[in-house]
């Protein structure tokens, strides 16, 4: 099996530029109409952001990622994982999940999603609608997995971050990765996340956390989104999968039991 997607190759050939010195301060903070208590400038924010992304035709993203385990009789664990995905819209996606308790490659082609558990080498074929947006939902309903990073893959970003909020803040500009950033706050029923939104030429998200209030020790997830590309050149191939030399197709629950299995 060719390999999946040079993801550093393709990252490589576009850049984002930011700015040399961060904005000024932010002006006294203004409410957005209506009932949410959520600041203008946070929302201008993240509508910006949702705008750039969701007028992308094709994206490449690197991403580091860390969450919480609150495992039954054991002390709170910290696990990583390393993302790669590619984007084209309206129908093509692509990404690996490498770390400590996933490895996992998805392909989706507008027609079928597969999914390879690189560790078991076992993978599972869905039938899945021909848009991203629906794709995605339809293989979050069949395995019960949510991904946070998902929803800066949906074609209307904003809603998908900001439907559930209760209130939201501006907090300035603080770094992330040598990168300077707006640093928002908001909070749900159920959860509070905030997000660091680059300063530069393009208000590309760059780090989201968040901690899951309602559930027992609030466990946390953590992701930082390292390198884009807005201007990849996805082949199409890239989004085509071929089962590696050996590898077992399974039913979905057979692979979904082999995930719970891990260490």
């Amino acid at each position: 099996m060719k390999p999946l997607v040079p993801f550093a190759a393709i990252l490589l050939l576009g850049g984002v530029g930011f700015a040399q010195e961060p904005p000024p301060p932010p002006v006294e903070a203004q409410l957005v109409p209506g009932a949410r208590l959520v600041e203008r400038r946070a929302d201008e924010l993240v509508r910006k952001m949702s705008d750039l992304l969701t007028s992308s035709k094709a994206f490449a993203l690197e991403a580091e990622e860390v969450y919480d385990e609150l495992p039954e009789d054991l002390p709170r664990t910290q696990l990583a994982s390393r993302r790669h995905i590619l984007l084209r819209r309206p129908d093509r996606l692509a990404g690996t999940t490498a770390g400590d308790a996933v490895n996992r490659s998805v392909w989706y082609d507008g027609k079928t999603m597969s999914v390879l558990d690189d560790a078991q080498n076992v993978y599972v074929r869905m039938d899945v609608p021909p848009t991203i947006d629906a794709a995605i939902d339809t293989a979050l309903d069949r395995t019960g997995m949510v991904i946070p990073l998902a929803d800066f893959l949906y074609s209307d970003v904003y809603d998908r971050l900001m439907g559930s909020v209760h209130r939201g803040v501006y907090l300035g500009i603080h770094d992330v990765a040598g990168i300077p950033c707006h640093h928002l706050s908001f909070e749900q029923e159920t959860i509070d996340w905030q997000l660091w939104i680059d300063a530069g030429l393009q208000p590309l998200p760059r780090k989201l956390v968040i901690a899951y209030k309602t559930e027992d020790g609030v466990p946390q997830y953590e992701v930082t989104i390292r390198k884009w590309n807005l201007a990849a050149q996805v082949p199409e191939e890239m989004f085509q999968f071929q089962p590696p030399a050996g590898a077992r197709k399974v039913e979905l629950p057979v692979l979904l039991a082999a995930e719970e299995r891990k260490p």
